[in-house]
């Protein structure tokens, strides 16, 4: 992925992912954890979203939930990452537990986005 040339404040990574529904809580406590982590780093709040439903109102859109082909069995998880947390060392060890808590065989789906003003 190349590099943008935008500051570490307008330089945001998403993450979708899924992970099974037995494992909703352990994520979820990740999750606080880090939360500690991006408050030290002045964000004043991170998400992290489930999608409610798998229905889609509009002719030619697809719900994000079969593109990343979750079943019944599993939970969509979207969540936002600010580049300089992704520099703090204490962000390590909570992103190896999260991938022992990711679905089998699946990986963390990624993107860069500026923030654009509008």
């Amino acid at each position: 992925m190349s590099k943008s040339n935008s500051t570490d404040a307008s330089l945001v990574t998403y993450f979708v992912y899924k992970i099974p529904k037995k494992n909703h809580d352990a994520m979820l406590q990740l999750c606080k954890q880090s939360n500690e982590i991006f408050m030290q780093h002045g964000v004043p709040r991170y998400d992290v979203f489930q999608p409610n439903n798998t229905d889609v109102p509009m002719e030619g859109f697809t719900n994000i939930a079969n593109t990343v082909s979750a079943n019944q069995d599993k939970e969509v998880w979207v969540d936002d990452l600010m580049v300089k947390m992704q520099k703090d060392e204490r962000m390590e060890p909570l992103m190896k537990q999260s991938f022992d808590l990711i679905s089998s065989g699946t990986s963390f789906i990624m993107g860069e986005f500026d923030r654009l003003s509008v």
